[in-house]
């Protein structure tokens, strides 16, 4: 093993102790503990730097970074995914509302002009850290006296039990984007924070597109990941 790859090793157990924001050891600390050039240590604080272990802020020093969350490609929910990655999952609701189908809705959702739609806006949490800004948008007459339920839990649970509906994920998008002042400051980021905006369509068990959702996640704590399907050539 090199002695940069050695150092990193020992570095990623020190990370772990710390907590998010906690400040590590500089260059010119850690090559005289290792009796190495800042070079070697340089190498070993780009590897966790590039894993998202911790990240250097010019004129400040080098700090453990807050995990970071990987979410599949896949139906799982932004509450199974907390769950999965150890945090725990919570919302707050910013509106919600039922409205005429748009043009554009009636396409999205398989709706006629004068349909109603439901809209959900709301803050996605895990440990209470803001990750995500979602507006999901469903067939109204699919799913009668939603808003009545508590929208700040699990939005696909609510329409398991409650609606016998378990939706699947029938299309998916995603692209690079910038928050807006508005959504930055819900989502506590900076409006130059790199951010992902995914699209999704969720369908019911008949096959009826239900379900529109956009979202706008913290590219800087949130990761997509599309894993092999060993079924699929």
């Amino acid at each position: 093993m090199t002695k940069y790859a050695a150092i990193a090793r020992d570095l990623s157990a020190l990370v772990d102790s710390k907590e998010p924001g906690e400040r590590i050891p500089s260059e010119q600390e850690l090559a005289s503990r290792y009796e190495v050039s800042a070079m070697t240590v340089r190498r070993a604080l780009q590897i966790l730097i590039e894993s998202g272990r911790i990240e250097g802020i010019p004129g400040r020093g080098t700090f453990v970074r807050e995990p970071t969350v990987t979410k599949p490609l896949t139906s799982t929910s932004f509450s199974e995914t907390m769950r999965a990655s150890g945090r725990v999952p919570s919302s707050r609701l910013l509106s919600a509302a039922i409205e005429p189908a748009t043009e554009d809705e009636c396409r999205q959702l398989g709706l006629e002009p004068g349909d109603a739609v439901l809209h959900i806006r709301r803050v996605r949490y895990g440990d209470d850290v803001p990750l995500c800004l979602e507006h999901a948008r469903l067939a109204a007459a699919r799913f009668p006296g939603l808003l009545g339920h508590d929208l700040e839990a699990s939005l696909y649970s609510l329409l398991r039990t409650k609606y016998k509906t378990v939706i699947s994920r029938a299309r998916f998008e995603v692209a690079a984007t910038h928050a807006d002042p508005g959504s930055a400051e819900n989502l506590g980021i900076d409006t130059t924070t790199p951010c992902l905006r995914t699209r999704t369509w969720g369908r019911a068990s008949d096959g009826v597109i239900v379900e529109h959702t956009t979202s706008l996640y913290r590219g800087d704590m949130y990761r997509l990941t599309l894993e092999d399907d060993p079924g699929q050539n």
